[in-house]
């Protein structure tokens, strides 16, 4: 859960992934990495923010929907834009912006901000493939200043397996329940409300089996052509279901049409997480059968550490300054802080060139961050999920004012 404030010291006039009113009264031009509800506080205020809001076209289709009230202006992913930042705090300066894939969710970006003499990332929530990571080279992202997505900057989280593989196991389990009997049916208990579409598209397409979900969480899939083929407003036909029709007995109301399917034993529940999976290696078993018919599944959208210290690597010689958006209190931040240092810093100092001071990691107390919410210590436990609201409209938007690559 994000516990970034929303604000950059160095750039002044502009909100990042938090939307409350002291963000408002500091801020002309705001952005927003993904639609996941940790980073859109003080979106769903009725009031309109007082800029516009850059986006990704995805995230736009979202955010118009849920919150009309906004002025979107949609910035394709890898665009780079021009503005004129005016902060009510400071003279006003030009910042060029361009969006990164960030691989967490469907939309999501990373922005990179550079002025005359800032040059800055902000990472969300990521977990990026080797093309993406290509992709940060060949537009010369070189970052002094990286907000991170520190969320399992943990030795404990070394190691996630690839979500394709992640993916493979829980179609492997989905086909084996439904083949052995024609009255099984599979709950999917995704992580978030949305974010999960990447895992549904491969259910649906290589089981033949569409999907069951409830109209207010199918709204915004109908704007996208990509998932036509993949749900089902059929709930006595479905036998997939990442409906929120659960009980505590697996039970699934919606497929009340046949009482005698409805009972436990015929219900497979697959939960794909991350939290619980500490100190899982390479080569191990990602996947575990809970009490009855409940399995669990690791899959991440999060970079592990050991992905984390990879990504940083790509970033050296440049980066000089991290700052972590997920901390827990001050006990938290000095951990994580000490374990990047031990991680990076060998790596790094031996690119820095004869003559040259060794880099030094440097870390922003919690102290300014001033997150509102508390995380939990303990990170071994169960729950990732995130409740989002499902009151959708329709919302008009505007194209962004944007300069070709360079």
């Amino acid at each position: 859960m994000s516990t970034f404030p929303g604000t950059v010291p160095e750039l002044p006039g502009i909100g990042i992934d938090r939307f409350d009113q002291p963000v408002r009264d500091r801020a002309t031009l705001f952005f927003l990495s993904h639609c996941h509800v940790d980073h859109m506080q003080g979106l769903p205020d009725a009031a309109p923010l007082p800029g516009p809001l850059y986006v990704s076209p995805h995230t736009a289709v979202i955010v118009g929907l849920r919150h009309p009230q906004h002025t979107l202006v949609p910035v394709p992913v890898r665009e780079q834009l021009n503005l004129t930042v005016r902060s009510p705090a400071g003279p006003a300066y030009e910042l060029c912006v361009r969006t990164v894939p960030a691989e967490h969710c469907p939309g999501s970006v990373m922005f990179y901000f550079e002025t005359k003499t800032v040059r800055l990332l902000y990472t969300g929530d990521f977990r990026l493939s080797s093309a993406s990571l290509t992709a940060i080279a060949r537009y010369r992202v070189r970052p002094t200043i990286v907000y991170l997505d520190s969320t399992f900057l943990d030795r404990r989280y070394a190691y996630f397996p690839p979500r394709q593989a992640s993916m493979d196991r829980i179609v492997e389990l989905c086909s084996r329940w439904l083949a052995h009997d024609r009255r099984n049916v599979v709950a999917l208990w995704p992580p978030a409300s949305y974010g999960s579409e990447e895992l549904f598209c491969q259910l649906a397409d290589r089981l033949h089996q569409r999907i069951h979900v409830y109209a207010a969480q199918r709204e915004p899939y109908n704007h996208f052509a990509a998932l036509d083929e993949v749900f089902t407003d059929d709930a006595a036909g479905a036998r997939i279901h990442a409906c929120r029709g659960k009980t505590l007995q697996h039970e699934r109301a919606c497929r009340a049409a046949k009482p005698e399917e409805k009972h436990p034993d015929f219900v497979m529940t697959i939960r794909p997480t991350a939290r619980r999976w500490c100190n899982l290696r390479p080569g191990e078993p990602f996947w575990q059968q809970g009490s009855g018919n409940l399995w669990y599944v690791c899959y991440s959208s999060h970079a592990s550490s050991t992905e984390l210290v990879e990504f940083l690597r790509s970033l050296q010689p440049d980066v000089r300054d991290i700052r972590f958006s997920v901390v827990a209190d001050e006990l938290d931040r000095v951990g994580k802080e000490t374990l990047l240092r031990s991680l990076l810093e060998p790596a790094g100092n031996e690119l820095v060139p004869p003559g040259e001071e060794p880099q030094r990691l440097h870390c922003l107390p919690l102290g300014a961050f001033k997150a509102k919410a508390k995380l939990k210590q303990a990170a071994c436990k169960e729950s990732d999920s995130e409740t989002e609201d499902d009151e959708l409209h329709r919302r008009p938007m505007k194209m962004a004012r944007r300069t070709g690559s360079d």
